[in-house]
């Protein structure tokens, strides 16, 4: 990755962080147990890990809410894959059921856990998010499900993982 593409990632995510906490509207932080499927040209791989992150709901329009993510990956033991990535998130309610989608763009670091010297790359990435929450209390949702798909450009792009998540949400204000 070049220089200038890490400084424009900075940079965003110092704009999104400050743009949420000067709309405070509805921050929420999260955990996840995922599993995470990588297929490459001749293997598949399954690494397991926590999911862990913040979003924030800035505004509803139209029954939509509209608002951010920002979340870190880290799966596997020696042979690991490791996330982080940041992007714009909308959601819906349907009664007590919070379906959503997300757009996220990152860094994601692999390493293969042989020792070699090219055994490791880290790369751009973006990743598309779909999941379904569940209100059990004011503050409190359970994450039935969220699937992702990553594109990870490192290795020639022969990594896509895909990811599986359940866990649950901790909201800092009761909604």
């Amino acid at each position: 990755m070049r220089f200038g593409g890490l400084k424009a990632l900075v940079l965003g995510f110092a704009v999104l962080v400050g743009a949420g906490t000067a709309a405070s509207a509805q921050v929420a932080f999260y955990g996840d147990f995922s599993a995470s499927k990588l297929t490459n040209l001749t293997n598949t791989y399954v690494l397991y890990g926590p999911t862990v992150g913040l979003q924030d709901d800035l505004g509803t329009k139209f029954g939509l809410t509209g608002g951010f993510d920002i979340r870190g990956g880290f799966y596997g033991g020696s042979q690991r894959l490791d996330e982080i990535s940041f992007g714009p998130r909308v959601s819906g309610h349907v009664k007590g059921f919070m379906p959503y989608g997300e757009f996220l763009v990152g860094l994601a670091r692999y390493n293969d856990g042989l020792g070699r010297k090219s055994s490791g790359t880290t790369d751009e990435q973006f990743e598309l998010n779909v999941g379904l929450d569940r209100m059990i209390t004011p503050r409190f949702d359970v994450r039935f499900f969220e699937f992702g798909y990553q594109e990870y450009f490192a290795l020639g792009g022969q990594f896509n993982p895909k990811t599986f998540s359940a866990g649950v949400v901790y909201h800092l204000r009761k909604r």
